[in-house]
């Protein structure tokens, strides 16, 4: 995702969605098991690469966030306001979670930090913080692509959305399945039959999470190419529907003709086909002009009149 945003590190407008898969990257990367206990001790130890994990998830979902309210509301006042909102809640999560983590003893490296130090205060602040946090910015996502996806016209944006709003949506059961993991190890044992079922459904949850999230958000940056690729090919495609009539067009008129010769297979592989295109259509057109007296076929009429549609874009 940072690599296929890359081009937007130098965008104001799209600079958030850069910054938020660069610390979405940096998270997943620290949550990997050899890279957490790896970067522990280069922290400083005591856990403290899970409070540099969760500031970067924190971050990274901010960021998202941001990028969201900036594509889809125009009004300046009100995405201002929803901008300072997201600053404001971020600010003091971020602190809460910082204080929440100081306070707590964690000694040992431990990667499940719920299960292992979930019994200290100040650890709970810093788990229910930040998991809520995160909920809050995935319903607030959901809520915006919901609102939103009718009003979108791009069928690449639409479905990018829709996905976004599916991958937030499985990134909020992930959190609440985690948060009743924790309350059912602080109840009975962790090897009850429950909690390897809530393991379970809290893996397949985050990688839909992750998977569903990073296609929606490079989908829209696909849409250009995606468009550009099906004009050619709708292109290639009405070159062949033309050849019958533009060879009938210019029969014994080759002077109007600027490659009078028969379009081989190669040529059809290789040539630029809108241009080809565009310009099979004016010879056909001349060859109408110059001989009135031999005028196309309602069929062939009504081909040219289609692919000169196609070519100024309706």
């Amino acid at each position: 995702m940072t690599i296929v945003r890359l081009t937007a590190v130098v965008d104001p407008r799209r600079a958030h969605l850069f910054r938020a898969t660069i610390f979405a990257a940096a998270a997943c990367t620290l949550h990997i098991a050899p890279v957490y206990y790896a970067a522990d001790p280069v922290l400083g130890g005591h856990n403290t690469v899970g409070l540099v994990l969760l500031l970067f998830l924190l971050t990274g979902f901010w960021q998202f966030r941001a990028a969201i309210l900036l594509a889809v509301f125009a009004d300046n006042v009100r995405r201002r306001h929803r901008l300072a909102l997201g600053n404001a809640a971020m600010t003091a999560a971020g602190i809460a979670v910082t204080a929440g983590f100081l306070v707590s003893h964690t000694d040992r490296t431990d990667q499940n930090l719920p299960f292992t130090y979930g019994d200290q205060f100040g650890m709970q602040i810093f788990l229910w913080t930040g998991s809520l946090f995160v909920l809050w910015v995935c319903v607030n996502i959901i809520s915006i692509c919901r609102h939103q996806i009718p009003s979108l016209h791009a069928v690449t944006f639409r479905l990018g959305f829709r996905l976004i709003g599916l991958g937030s949506a499985a990134f909020c059961l992930m959190l609440t399945d985690r948060l009743v993991s924790g309350v059912v190890v602080a109840e009975h044992d962790r090897s009850s039959s429950l909690i390897d079922f809530l393991d379970t459904f809290s893996g397949v949850a985050e990688t839909t999470a992750v998977v569903l999230i990073g296609i929606g958000v490079v989908l829209p940056r696909l849409g250009g190419p995606i468009k550009l690729l099906r004009r050619d090919l709708q292109a290639r495609r009405l070159l062949l529907e033309i050849h019958a009539t533009w060879r009938q067009a210019t029969k014994g008129t080759h002077d109007v003709v600027l490659k009078p010769r028969e379009i081989s297979l190669l040529d059809f592989l290789r040539v630029q086909p809108v241009r080809r295109l565009h310009r099979r259509v004016i010879e056909v057109r001349d060859c109408e002009f110059k001989r009135p007296e031999r005028p196309l076929g309602p069929k062939s009429l009504a081909l040219v009149g289609r692919i000169e549609a196609a070519l100024i874009g309706r």
